[in-house]
Parts: C-alpha cells; sequence; structure tokens
C-alpha cells in the first residue's frame, strides 16, 4: 500500500531544502535572480495546493536497482475534498469518507476497510526565504528555458546525495505545473548512472475544486449487514480486509 502515499510526495519539491549535502570536491553556482523569483513563484502557487483540490495525470517510475517500485505510464487522480478523498492510482483505489478509510486492490481483489483517517495532505512548503542560498549551498546548477506558453526550470547537481537532477515545466502565464522529472541518486552506488532513479509526473488536471460524491464511494464497495462490512454484490468475489 505504500504506493497510495505518492501524492503525498508529489509536492515535495525541494529536494535542496532537506538535510543534504554533496559529494566530493563541487563549486558554488549562484542562481540567477529572475529564475530563482520564478522558481519560488512557482513553488508558492504549489505550496497552495490544499484544501479542496483535483490533481491528475500520469506517473513513470524507472529504478533498475529496485525494479518492484518501477511504474510504466500509471494513472493517477486525487480529489480532496475537506476531510474525505478518492485517489486511484492504476488498478488501486482509496476512499477516505463516510467515516471508513477503503482501499481497493483490483488486482489482488482484495478490499481493506478501516475507520476513516486524518487527513494529511494539507502541508506544503513552509520556508522560502532563503531559497537562493539553500540552493547555492546544495551546489545546484540553476537553468531555464522557455518553449511558447510553457518554461522549464531545472536544478542539477551531479554530486548531489539524493537528487542530482530536478526538473519543472510550467504554464508562463497561471504556473501549475505541468510536468516534473526527478533523477534521484543510487544511496548505495552514487556515481553509477545506470542505477540511479527516474521519476516523472505528467500533470493534466489541476483545479482548486473537488466533488468526491462523482466518483466511486463506499456504498459501491461495502454495506453494513448487522453491524458488519460486507461487499456488495460489485466485489462479492474480493477478499475483505478488517483493520
Amino acid at each position: 500500500m505504500k504506493r497510495s502515499k505518492i501524492i503525498s510526495a508529489l509536492f515535495i519539491l525541494l529536494p535542496l531544502l532537506i538535510a543534504s549535502s554533496s559529494y566530493g570536491k563541487t563549486t558554488d553556482t549562484v542562481p540567477d535572480k529572475a529564475v530563482l523569483e520564478k522558481f519560488e513563484q512557482v513553488c508558492k502557487k504549489m505550496n497552495d495546493v490544499k484544501g479542496n483540490y483535483t490533481l491528475g495525470g500520469v506517473i513513470n517510475i524507472i529504478d533498475r536497482a529496485n525494479p518492484a517500485d518501477a511504474m510504466d505510464h500509471v494513472g493517477f487522480l486525487f480529489c480532496k475534498q475537506g476531510d474525505e478523498f478518492y485517489y486511484q492510482l492504476g488498478k488501486t483505489i482509496t476512499l477516505n469518507e463516510q467515516g471508513v478509510y477503503l482501499y481497493i486492490d483490483n488486482q489482488s481483489r482484495r478490499v481493506m476497510v478501516s475507520p476513516q483517517k486524518k487527513v494529511q495532505y494539507d502541508a506544503g512548503i513552509k520556508q522560502f526565504a532563503d531559497m537562493g542560498a539553500n540552493i547555492q549551498s546544495e551546489h545546484y546548477k540553476m537553468t531555464s528555458k522557455i518553449n511558447g506558453d510553457e518554461q522549464t526550470i531545472s536544478l542539477v547537481n551531479e554530486r548531489h546525495i539524493s537528487c542530482k537532477q530536478y526538473t519543472i515545466t510550467f504554464d508562463r502565464q497561471s504556473l501549475k505545473v505541468k510536468y516534473l522529472y526527478m533523477r534521484l541518486t543510487n544511496l548505495n552506488d552514487p556515481l553509477n548512472k545506470a542505477n540511479e532513479k527516474i521519476v516523472t509526473v505528467n500533470i493534466s488536471k489541476w483545479s482548486n475544486t473537488a466533488d468526491v460524491s462523482q466518483y466511486l464511494s463506499k456504498n459501491d464497495v461495502i454495506k453494513n449487514v448487522k453491524g458488519g462490512w460486507r461487499t456488495v454484490s460489485v466485489y462479492r468475489n474480493y477478499e475483505l480486509i478488517k483493520m
């Protein structure tokens, strides 16, 4: 079920703000002021993804060192409304509504049910004041290019201990991110590029509104029978696991 947490990580955008460092000899690079300001604006825009919102797109993960973590063109949709949410990732669906938390795995044909959980998807980036200093201290080189209505900003440090490259492409007017690219260091073999983890996210839907009622709901999956949960007919062949 660890993949069900991937959305919470999608908008933790600044690995450079995490306590980490570069290894070996590096050269400080002062980021361009205009590019840095734009990057800050985009990050603040992403920090505003809280409250009611809907995000959707496609995730790809290449991880030769850990093939089990790979994802090939996996679609996702996350809709959060108040303390309720609907989250679809590939063949799994997670519901947090009407007093229950449901995890549905359509591949293994299992339904897991537990009490509704507290929503923890509103924690954004809290610190922007020293972003330029942080980028410089982490020895990232910042570059930018513009292509029509889109702008791409990249942070690259081939000797960074956790993230060697972080790239975002966004709409120049709305500042909404359309594409994320992360090239993550393999801690067991940091100089081996062949074992780096590559994560890409194409974001096709970004709305500051949400309506979880338009998606699969608790009553479509389970029902209360004499004080206990039972799957409805559509899921009658699924194993029901009470957590």
